[in-house]
C-alpha cells in the first residue's frame, strides 16, 4: 500500500528531498563508471552544415545531420539524453557515449548499460519527440499528460530509473524540451547538466568567453 501511495504521490506531486534519496544509481562506482555530476556539452555548427557535441574538448558521437535533411531539429535530440543524466541520473545512451558503462559489475553492463537499455532509452526518446511536434515542443507547457507519462513508466519497466516519480520525468522532458528549443533556434550552444541540483539549461556559445 505504501508503495501505491508514493506512486500517486510521485505522479502528482513535486518530488521531496526524501522522495528522490537513493535515486542515484552509480554513486557506489568509481567516477569513471558515473555519470559526471556536473557537465557542460558544447554543441556548434561547422562550415559543412553539420553538428558537433563536445565534452571536456573531446569530440563524442557522430556528427549530426545538416539542416536541410532535418527541419525538426531532430540532429540535437541528444540533449534529451544529458536531460535525463542530469535530471534522472539516468541515460544508457549518455554512458555510452562518454564510455563510462558500469564494467566493474557485469550485472550492471550487461542489464542496465548495454544494447536492450539503450534500445529503450532512444526508442522512447524518439516516441515523445514525434509527440512533442504535435505540441510544438512543449512550448509554454507546464503539465506533460498523466497517460503520457504512465506510458513512459511502461517503456522503462525492469530498468533502475522505474524507481523515478512521474513527475522527475515530467521535469526531465519539460527542462529538456526548453533547452532543445534554444539549441534549435540558435543552432547549436551549450547544455549545462548539474546532478545534484537535477537541473539542464541553455547558454549561447557566445557567452563561453
Amino acid at each position: 500500500a505504501r508503495g501505491n501511495l508514493r506512486k500517486a504521490r510521485g505522479a502528482f506531486l513535486e518530488p521531496q528531498a526524501e522522495d528522490l534519496a537513493g535515486l542515484d544509481f552509480d554513486s557506489e562506482f568509481g567516477i569513471e563508471e558515473q555519470l559526471p555530476r556536473d557537465f557542460k556539452i558544447r554543441v556548434n555548427q561547422r562550415g559543412s552544415g553539420k553538428s558537433y557535441l563536445q565534452w571536456k574538448g573531446v569530440f563524442i558521437g557522430d556528427p549530426l545531420t545538416d539542416n536541410i535533411a532535418d527541419r525538426d531539429g531532430y540532429r540535437f535530440h541528444d540533449v534529451f539524453h544529458f536531460a535525463y543524466a542530469a535530471i534522472l541520473h539516468w541515460s544508457p545512451v549518455m554512458r555510452a557515449l562518454i564510455k563510462h558503462k558500469r564494467k566493474s559489475n557485469p550485472k550492471y553492463d550487461e542489464e542496465q548499460d548495454s544494447g536492450r537499455a539503450i534500445v529503450v532509452e532512444e526508442g522512447l526518446s524518439a516516441w515523445i519527440f514525434s509527440r512533442a511536434k504535435e505540441l510544438n515542443f512543449f512550448e509554454n507547457q507546464e503539465k506533460v499528460s498523466l497517460g503520457f507519462l504512465k506510458t513512459i513508466g511502461e517503456f522503462v519497466s525492469g530498468y533502475e530509473v522505474e524507481k523515478c516519480p512521474l513527475k522527475l520525468w515530467e521535469k526531465a522532458i519539460l527542462d529538456g524540451y526548453a533547452v532543445f528549443r534554444q539549441l534549435k533556434a540558435n543552432q547549436g550552444g551549450w547544455i549545462i547538466g548539474n546532478r545534484e541540483q537535477r537541473t539542464i539549461k541553455y547558454m549561447p556559445l557566445e557567452s563561453e568567453k
